[in-house]
């Protein structure tokens, strides 16, 4: 009976999310400078989301100048030519919202979440971080340093904390998605003024950027204040983007690794995957689910019953997918340094059987209705839909894309799941990084 509850609960999800995409309202136009613009209007909402996503991240870095993405990131809170310095937060602060950014492999973001009536104070903040900010070398002198003690804090002071980007390096070549995003100590300690506005002028320009504002809106009286604050920001040049992902000499298929501070024996395996936008990235997230999600059906803590084995003391998978290419991780800790046979013979035996033996219908459908949960959140919330709408504009083939999202899931059939765990989980595709207590 629970079973069938769960796929009554799953149809009930999908219809309501199909009804809620007939009644989301999407706009979207350029202005002459090449600045793409999207208003969503959603009078359910009480606040309004101004969001500003340039298509510049880490892979977009050189050798050299790592971390400059994320560096110049923090440099636009400072202030502008008409935003007096450290005075940004406080002005959106006061009207009744708060503001955020972040910076990924393919974008940085910048978003106010502010009362709806308030739409215009974030444009204009847009449009002043866009047009005329103020970096100074005092600034980024300042900044430099709570950078690299963001990077102390978030990596370098956890025995694992550079794991994932010692998996990535083995993978893809260094000046794209081989590299921490937050960049080296020595690339942050060389950053100066000039390479911060070679930055700007390369990649914070109008026609390598979307505007979002969603939330309860008037339409056409938002454009006409688009217009007024961005119609005069002066087009840039075309950007050229990196076209070669993977490592030319191929996959580094082992690494031993010792690390101070490390209490376990630990193994980190990962496969290389497909972009978020291949058809088959919504595939492998449910394999990733499949593998290791509920305990009640994940192969890892299913299969395995590592309550009773010795040697396995944790196993987890997870994926992630960016504009050009996505991963596969398996992290485990083991009891001894002479584990990892053992370790893999294990896990071989699961994506064994993901390649030969077809998934239960009510296990499918139950990873299923778990997506659709999580997703239809998103177009419940300004704050969610506008980053992930701008995701869709700048990282997948169209924005319209992003009604299809839910339907790409529910498509999923065994056979899919069949084709991709073999086209993508082989032996010969895959690093192996052991981490060894020093």
């Amino acid at each position: 009976m629970k079973q069938i509850f769960s796929i009554i609960i799953f149809c009930i999800s999908l219809f309501t999310w199909g009804q809620n995409m007939d009644n989301i309202h999407l706009e979207e136009y350029n202005l002459a400078n090449g600045l793409h613009v999207i208003l969503h209007k959603d009078v359910n909402e009480p606040n309004v989301i101004v969001g500003t996503k340039y298509h510049v991240g880490s892979k977009n870095e050189e050798f050299g100048h790592t971390g400059y993405a994320h560096f110049y990131e923090h440099l636009l809170f400072h202030g502008t030519k008409n935003i007096p310095q450290g005075e940004l937060e406080n002005i959106i602060f006061n009207a009744g919202g708060y503001c955020n950014a972040y910076t990924n492999y393919d974008v940085t973001y910048y978003y106010q979440l502010l009362p709806a009536h308030e739409f215009k104070l974030g444009l204009w903040v847009e449009s002043e971080r866009m047009m005329h900010p103020i970096i100074t070398q005092e600034g980024i002198n300042r900044e430099r340093e709570i950078v690299k003690e963001e990077r102390r804090m978030r990596y370098d002071s956890k025995p694992l904390g550079n794991s994932y980007f010692d998996m990535m390096s083995n993978m893809y070549n260094y000046t794209t998605y081989g590299h921490n995003m937050i960049g080296t100590m020595d690339d942050l300690n060389k950053a100066s003024k000039t390479d911060f506005d070679a930055f700007f002028k390369t990649f914070y320009i109008p026609n390598n950027a979307c505007l979002v504002v969603s939330g309860n809106i008037n339409i056409e009286e938002t454009k006409k204040w688009i217009s007024l604050y961005f119609k005069n920001i002066p087009k840039g040049k075309k950007i050229k983007r990196p076209k070669t992902f993977k490592k030319s000499s191929g996959l580094v298929k082992h690494t031993d690794m010792r690390i101070k501070g490390l209490k376990d024996e630990s193994i980190l395996i990962g496969y290389p995957l497909m972009s978020q936008s291949d058809p088959d990235a919504p595939v492998m997230q449910i394999i990733t689910s499949i593998l290791s999600g509920n305990r009640n059906y994940s192969l890892l803590n299913k299969n395995l019953n590592l309550e009773d084995d010795a040697i396995i003391k944790h196993i987890s998978a997870t994926s992630d997918f960016w504009e050009k290419a996505g991963t596969l991780s398996i992290n485990a800790s083991v009891t001894t340094k002479n584990s990892e046979t053992y370790l893999l013979g294990k896990i071989d035996e699961q994506l064994e059987l993901l390649k030969t033996k077809p998934i239960d219908s009510i296990v499918l459908q139950e990873v299923k209705s778990q997506f659709i949960s999580a997703y239809v959140d998103y177009f419940y919330h300004a704050e969610t839909f506008a980053d992930k709408v701008t995701n869709y504009y700048h990282l997948y083939n169209k924005t319209s894309d992003i009604k299809n999202l839910l339907e790409n899931f529910n498509n999923v059939t065994s056979d899919d799941i069949l084709r991709v765990a073999k086209k993508y989980l082989a032996k010969n595709n895959r690093v192996i990084i052991a981490y060894h207590p020093e």
